[in-house]
């Protein structure tokens, strides 16, 4: 497979210090289309640092002094952004190595966009093998047979992803998720005292490098009744408590949404409001599940700009309500379509020749 873009594996080693991550060392391999490689290696000293902690010492073998000689964040990260130069597209293992970098790259003043597109590739690697935990750098070195140099370390480690990538035919599994189709769903429900209230929306659409279109909206509203049974617990120290079980029947029409909406999901990206935590309780209780993919947060987009559900439901009717989630989405539409150039999900398009 022919590609004209460079990609490189970055893997970042931070600590917590005052209370907050910071980068001590920035560690990256760049492949070139034509196969050359070239790394990039770089110990960071934090804003008024005095002392690494000992268990950060031992886990990677950086010591204090090393970090009290080594350049600042700022002269760091440009010295890397130097080095990446070109078209190319950043790779990281997990999403903790991009919110560290967005949080200091905000914190001392500077644009992140040098840093995209950034794609995790553990969270392809599970959408591919429809995997449920994430698993370890370490654990899939040794599943696909690779070894690798020295853990915690940032140069090893992103050596460890190139070759991992390589491995598992990266650049086709990452092609194979690009898509314009994205699930945008809402679940609300609200226990009273005999009822759970529940509300679940969902919103097909498709996201251009323009604009969103919305395929489809549906809404599926219900009271499901419920009991509460107290049973008898004992503690680890022989002492005795009751506690209360909510008992509650599945609903057939609730069963049939969530069957549709787990059946649509599949091979899109998923914008839940903050994770799909609410929905699984419901999907649990009537036996569905959603499959494994790409997963977007209004939370993480707005940052800085509250959303609540609450304030969406001050309305009388459903449809109006159906009404301020266009609204909103209309609203927020250039900050999805921005995630997702961040993403690198736009696929590739067809020339006709």
């Amino acid at each position: 497979m022919t590609r004209d873009k460079t990609y490189i594996f970055i893997d970042i080693e931070a600590a917590l210090i005052r209370g907050r991550q910071c980068i001590i060392e920035i560690g990256a391999v760049k492949w070139l289309p034509n196969g050359m490689q070239e790394t990039f290696t770089q110990l960071v000293q934090p804003y008024k640092f005095k002392k690494l902690n000992n268990h950060i010492q031992k886990l990677t073998g950086i010591t204090t002094e090393e970090l009290l000689t080594a350049p600042t964040f700022k002269e760091a990260i440009q010295r890397f952004k130097c080095w990446c130069d070109g078209q190319y597209v950043l790779f990281t293992f997990g999403e903790f190595d991009r919110k560290v970098l967005e949080d200091e790259m905000e914190r001392n003043h500077l644009s992140s966009d040098f840093l995209f597109p950034m794609v995790d590739y553990q969270q392809k690697y599970m959408i591919a093998n429809s995997l449920r935990e994430q698993p370890s750098l370490q654990r899939l070195m040794a599943e696909l047979n690779l070894e690798a140099c020295t853990q915690h370390r940032a140069l090893a480690d992103a050596q460890s992803l190139q070759q991992i990538f390589a491995k598992t035919d990266g650049e086709a599994l990452m092609e194979e998720q690009q898509t314009n189709d994205m699930l945008m769903l809402f679940t609300y429900s609200r226990q009273l005292e005999t009822t759970f209230d529940i509300m679940v929306t969902y919103v097909n659409c498709k996201v251009q490098q323009d604009r969103i279109d919305i395929v489809k909206q549906a809404t599926h509203r219900e009271s499901l009744p419920f009991s509460i049974q107290e049973k008898e617990q004992t503690t680890e120290d022989g002492e005795t408590y009751i506690k209360q079980l909510i008992k509650m029947k599945p609903s057939s029409k609730l069963q049939k949404t969530l069957q549709d909406i787990s059946a649509q999901s599949a091979g899109k990206v998923i914008l839940t409001y903050a994770g799909l935590k609410s929905l699984s309780k419901w999907m649990r209780l009537h036996q569905c599940t959603m499959p494994k993919t790409e997963n977007m947060k209004w939370q993480s987009l707005l940052k800085e700009e509250e959303l609540t559900i609450e304030k969406l439901l001050e309305v009388p009717t459903v449809k109006a309500y159906e009404e301020n989630i266009c609204q909103l989405l209309k609203k927020y539409e250039y900050v999805i379509i921005e995630e997702y150039r961040k993403r690198n999900l736009f696929p590739k398009e067809v020339v006709s020749i």
